[in-house]
């Protein structure tokens, strides 16, 4: 796709998550487009303040603050205007019309590819999409890649009430080498971004179970899952959503304990096989 549109603009990226603060920058690196990076929501808010953007690439689940009350501030006290992309791992309808209710312009599902990622950008940097804002409040928000229905009130089943076994899961790399285009210095760093980064994730979550604490265990299994979102591991992702949903409704709470102790196995099958792969990259 054409980026030339790109060239110039400035962007302000709101991402908490490492690996995918580096997919996006490696991705805008050859367009010509300038950006800054905000670990949270309120970073976004105080850089905001004191420099203009031409658009903004806001996560939701950030620590600190989220991205739908940062999107509030910067609508009621800062810029109007501004385009702001909204990246998420939800799909439920309620979080769609949250969406456009709290002032953004679009939506990129993770994981995104560099197709999903430059159509968006086209699409709201156009004039026409500045006025999306002033549009009837049942206009549905603009979507790059077809979401798969979710139903976060339900509980789900975790799985490791189904895999009890312990096994070598799949790891699907098929995203990273789309995003990395022969560069393997690029893979390699992602790989070792999520090599280092995820036994953090762990402790945490590890920490958040024993104090019991539910609000931030969801957060810690949220992160979680955005890192397998490019270094894919299906097995190790249904683990971190199953935990992630029973934390943030409180339910069937003695399940994340056998499902998290699932996911350092699994991990720790992954590590291998990573640093097989790292070898290979060298």
């Amino acid at each position: 796709m054409n980026t030339d549109f790109l060239k110039g603009k400035r962007i302000l990226i709101a991402e908490d998550d490492f690996v995918n603060q580096k997919l996006i920058t490696h991705s805008l690196n050859t367009t010509g487009v300038y950006f800054d990076i905000a670990g949270n929501g309120q970073e976004a808010v105080d850089m905001l303040k004191s420099a203009r953007y031409d658009l903004i690439l806001m996560d939701i689940n950030m620590p600190e603050m989220d991205g739908f009350e940062a999107t509030e501030i910067i609508r009621r006290d800062i810029d109007k205007d501004v385009p702001i992309i909204a990246m998420t791992g939800w799909s439920s309808r309620t979080e769609g019309d949250k969406f456009t209710k709290t002032g953004m312009n679009g939506v990129l599902s993770k994981p995104f590819g560099l197709d999903a990622l430059f159509k968006t950008l086209d699409e709201v940097l156009q004039p026409i999409a500045n006025t999306v804002l002033q549009e009837p409040a049942q206009e549905i928000v603009r979507q790059t890649d077809p979401v798969k229905p979710a139903e976060p009130q339900k509980p789900i089943q975790s799985p490791v009430e189904k895999v009890i076994p312990m096994k070598m899961p799949e790891v699907d790399l098929d995203m990273l080498n789309e995003l990395a285009e022969g560069d393997n210095e690029y893979k390699a760093t992602i790989i070792n971004m999520f090599l280092e980064s995820m036994p953090e994730t762990i402790e945490k979550m590890e920490t958040n179970l024993a104090d019991k604490d539910w609000e931030n265990m969801y957060k810690s299994a949220h992160y979680a899952k955005s890192s397998l979102s490019v270094v894919k591991v299906p097995d190790m992702y249904d683990l971190a959503h199953g935990m992630e949903i029973k934390a943030k409704q409180q339910q069937q709470l003695e399940e994340i304990a056998p499902a998290l102790n699932l996911f350092k196995e699994y991990f720790t099958s992954v590590s291998v096989y990573l640093k097989k792969e790292l070898a290979n990259l060298a």
